[in-house]
């Protein structure tokens, strides 16, 4: 079940924003256009949780 997996991620992941940029970004490089892409993010969400990070991701800073 998803809620499961993004619970384990945070655990990797603490910080919410940086979670859900970090689930995208992972996302758009590991999606395959045979795919769904519900599968793609559950599977990103599984390798965030896991032992080794998908991506390192620097925090998008914008600036006003």
């Amino acid at each position: 079940m998803r809620s499961e997996a993004i619970f384990r991620a945070k655990e990797t992941v603490s910080n919410r924003y940086e979670l859900c940029q970090t689930v995208a970004k992972a996302t758009r490089r590991m999606h395959v256009a045979s795919r769904n892409p519900q599968d793609t993010i559950n599977s990103a969400l599984e390798k965030i949780a896991g032992d080794t990070p998908v991506v390192a991701v620097k925090p998008v800073v914008r600036h006003s």
